[in-house]
């Protein structure tokens, strides 16, 4: 998997994600999260602004509604990183830091990776 696949990946999380909360935004309960929602539809409108835009955004929605962090997919906390990362337990990064040095190693001899995989078998799913 090269960087390219890897940020179609994390964008389909963060889109499907999205469709979560946008659902959650019109439902009369979620009245609050109107404006935030609005800025993640947006952000996925704009995939070139994730890395700039999402952490910032991400730690905003996990702060102002923690109901969501543990529906919040793992995978994009960790490659969007800088506050996200206070989201996660140190044993969620040191899993996910070996997981990004074994598709870093398998990038480098162009060897192809399969992180969906990689992350069950290392957390024993396989």
């Amino acid at each position: 998997m090269n960087d390219t696949e890897f940020h179609a990946e994390q964008m389909a999380l963060l889109e499907a994600f999205n469709q979560r909360l946008q659902d959650y935004a019109a439902a009369p309960e979620g009245a609050t999260l109107v404006e935030l929602a609005q800025q993640f539809d947006a952000l996925c409108a704009n995939p070139e602004t994730i890395m700039d835009d999402a952490p910032a955004l991400v730690y905003r929605l996990l702060t102002i509604a923690p109901q969501f962090t543990e529906a919040f997919p793992r995978d994009l906390l960790w490659y969007l990183g800088q506050e996200c990362l206070h989201f996660m337990p140190d044993e969620e990064i040191e899993m996910f830091t070996r997981l990004d040095e074994q598709r870093r190693a398998a990038l480098g001899e162009g060897v192809e990776f399969n992180w969906l995989e990689a992350r069950a078998a290392e957390k024993g799913l396989q």
